[in-house]
């Protein structure tokens, strides 16, 4: 923790709950001048009680509106002058299989887990190839490393980011700017809490075709919740991760991520298929 005056600027989306939330407070006690995106400022009311004195400027960052994050890169430039860390945490998750979710949904999903991180960052590097410095931390997901039923759309823009994000990292390792994923797996956070999302055929379906395998990853979401880990151990990661000068491009963690890492190294995929049939009790 520094005492000293913030001389580093990050900008940090989702911070109303979660890791947002937490990672801001952990990068602002650790020497950083943090602003914290929020999709409405009238909620900021938590994050500033938490924040005390910390260095937080809560600001209106709707990730998926384009005059939203040009104002916020703007006020950034003109108070600041400078950008050291983007933190592209703003997301959704909708569960549903394939068939279910509709265009609308989907394209939701993408808008915010896909689409808004490429438009912020695209707009945050000017600042930092200026500055020929910084980094981007993208938090994507064990989801964008490992598909399961019931949250393949979701999975699917997670993977998409994780493309994007290994491609950039070459791409800008010349200018110093470094490119890092986080991929946690199931913590505390309002995603599988408050903010959790069925598309809508998944919550009126009772019968049909998809019934039986909708009940049983229902109750696989029930049993995960009570052993979900502490959303802090992705906080100290993401500011750990501001200032390390060489950092690995992924960063798994979380409960079980292990043994599903090693499933998918070393299964062939019809074994694979078999512990998913196993762990959906099939």
């Amino acid at each position: 923790m520094s005492n000293s005056a913030p001389s580093k600027v990050a900008l940090i989306t989702g911070c109303r709950s979660g890791f947002g939330l937490l990672a801001s407070l952990d990068a602002a006690r650790a020497g950083y001048r943090v602003y914290a995106g929020l999709r409405d400022l009238s909620t900021a009311e938590n994050l500033r009680a938490q924040a005390g004195d910390l260095p937080i400027t809560p600001v209106q960052l709707d990730v998926t509106k384009a005059d939203e994050r040009e104002a916020v890169i703007a006020q950034i430039q003109e108070r600041e002058g400078r950008l050291d860390a983007l933190v592209n945490n703003a997301g959704i998750a909708i569960a549903g299989f394939w068939e279910q979710l509709e265009e609308d949904e989907l394209r939701t999903m993408f808008e915010v887990n896909v689409f808004a991180a490429w438009a912020l960052t695209k707009a945050c590097l000017p600042m930092m190839r200026a500055q020929r410095a910084g980094v981007i931390i993208n938090i994507t997901s064990m989801a964008g490393r490992m598909a399961t039923p019931g949250l393949g759309m979701y999975a699917g823009s997670k993977f998409a980011l994780e493309g994007m994000s290994e491609a950039l990292r070459h791409e800008l390792r010349g200018f110093g700017i470094r490119v890092v994923l986080v991929e946690p797996g199931p913590y505390k956070t309002d995603i599988f809490g408050r903010n959790r999302r069925m598309c809508r055929a998944f919550e009126a379906a009772q019968s049909g075709p998809y019934a039986a395998l909708q009940r049983k990853v229902a109750e696989l979401f029930d049993r995960m919740e009570p052993k979900m880990g502490d959303a802090r151990e992705v906080s100290r990661l993401i500011t750990r991760l501001l200032d390390d000068a060489t950092p690995r491009l992924r960063y798994p963690l979380g409960p079980n991520v292990l043994p599903r890492l090693m499933i998918r190294k070393l299964l062939p995929f019809r074994l694979e298929e078999r512990v998913v049939d196993l762990v959906l009790g099939k």
